[in-house]
């Protein structure tokens, strides 16, 4: 068998393999024997049929099998007398052509991991954003906890106050039409009567909690709302609509008081318990916060630093899985599918630049990780897929046997080795 490899372009190689002919006709021997011994041919007893009358029949079929089964038994052997080929994907395979007495060639292109210098990757000088949790943040804190418990009551003589609530009648209109002919399908937002509505920024109306603060029942006003772009009724997004509106209630809101009642519906025994409880969830989450931030800065010095051509064929399929990840991100945020449809050019150019920073960050932690000789054992492994399947809601056995059966496996010991580089770079930064 000869065996040789040249470029095909970026992180692309074609390997062109040549089998003898004399080795060709021994494949077709032993193709023609299994032939011969387990067809049925009508006239003989299965088995015992002359092997030129099933070579003459099945003569397409044979061809076919031997094509189909040639290509990557040698391809594979090929691949043992080039072990430096790191192959990503294979992406294309010439067409192949049996023919007796001849040799059979063919060529397989494919794409390989890359070859790149590592950065310098010990004492990467990072600056530490930490946010320090004061008595103030604790308290903010306790006091935001206690408005997720505050009680509404309606209140008379006095106005609308900020972070309370109001009950509105409201009619409203675009350039003279009333706003219900112009979205048909949102009930509630073009007219109502006895809606109550949150003084603040969470009013389901854009601007009107802010609007209602200060008046009082009986009060009339003309308020201007403006319909952001991403608002999720599409026909009102970025429109001007002018709501008259008329106060009918007004409620007031009470925060608890920090008793016994009130903390024991958080089950705590304590307010000294309940400041020491939020003052370690505050400093946990600003340790993260701080840790992720870092994180950010050694992947834009990794990205920075290196130069690096990755291949192709990771790029398309990262793509293909960013569009999925950031048109499930847009829909959670209220867009619709027309909406989507639209934006469809943006969110393949966003999609296409995260991947190939993805795929670049992915060559460059694993280089690091085998620099540092860094390994995922058997446990780490198992504990990763034992972890994902909670996520999952699925059994960790099912779970391993499909990423076996998928050959996605080897990709949790790379996660695994991969955040082990990260914390290497973290905790071996200089940090100012």
């Amino acid at each position: 068998m000869k065996v040789s490899v040249k470029d095909a372009g970026t992180c692309r190689k074609t390997m062109k393999i040549e089998i003898p002919a004399d080795k060709i006709a021994e494949e077709r021997e032993e193709t023609l024997k299994a032939y011969a011994k387990n067809v049925s041919i009508p006239g003989f007893r299965k088995g015992k049929a002359p092997k030129a009358v099933v070579a003459h029949k099945f003569e397409k079929e044979i061809t076919k099998d031997m094509e189909e089964r040639l290509v990557p038994k040698y391809y594979h052997e090929a691949l043992q007398e080039k072990p430096e080929l790191k192959v990503v994907m294979v992406v294309d395979v010439s067409d192949v052509a049996i023919k007796d007495g001849q040799p059979l060639e063919f060529d397989i292109t494919m794409d390989v991991e890359p070859e790149f210098k590592l950065p310098k990757y010990d004492g990467i000088s990072l600056t530490e954003d930490k946010e320090d949790v004061t008595d103030e943040k604790v308290q903010e804190r306790i006091d935001m906890i206690r408005s997720q418990h505050a009680n509404y009551e309606e209140v008379e003589g006095q106005p609308v106050a900020e972070g309370g609530m109001a009950q509105l009648s409201y009619e409203a209109e675009v350039d003279g039409r009333p706003l219900a002919e112009i979205a048909t399908e949102a009930k509630g937002i073009g007219s109502g009567n006895g809606y109550w509505i949150s003084a603040d920024e969470h009013a389901f109306l854009p601007g009107m909690g802010e609007a209602i603060v200060g008046m009082n029942i009986g009060d009339k006003k003309d308020v201007e709302v403006e319909f952001p772009a991403e608002f999720i009724v599409k026909e009102l997004a970025g429109i001007k609509a002018l709501y008259k509106i008329e106060i009918t209630g007004i409620r007031e809101r009470t925060l608890p008081e920090i008793d016994a009642t009130f903390l024991s519906r958080l089950q705590l025994e304590s307010e000294e318990q309940l400041r020491t409880q939020v003052r370690e969830e505050m400093e946990r989450s600003s340790e993260a916060q701080d840790r992720n931030k870092k994180q950010e800065q050694i992947i834009a010095y990794l990205i920075k630093k290196t130069k690096l051509d990755v291949p192709e064929s990771m790029i398309q399929q990262q793509t293909r899985n960013m569009m999925y990840d950031i048109a499930r991100q847009r829909m959670m945020m209220g867009q619709t599918q027309e909406q989507l449809q639209e934006a469809q050019e943006d969110v393949l150019k966003e999609a296409q630049e995260r991947a190939l920073e993805n795929v670049k960050l992915r060559y460059i932690g694993l280089g690091i990780a085998d620099d540092l000789k860094l390994e995922a054992s058997a446990n780490e492994v198992s504990e990763e897929i034992a972890s994902m399947a909670i996520q999952q809601r699925r059994d960790a056995q099912e779970l391993r046997k499909e990423m076996e059966e998928n050959d996605t496996l080897e990709s949790v010991g790379d996660q695994i080795r991969f955040n082990k580089a990260m914390d290497y770079m973290l905790e071996n930064a200089k940090v100012k």
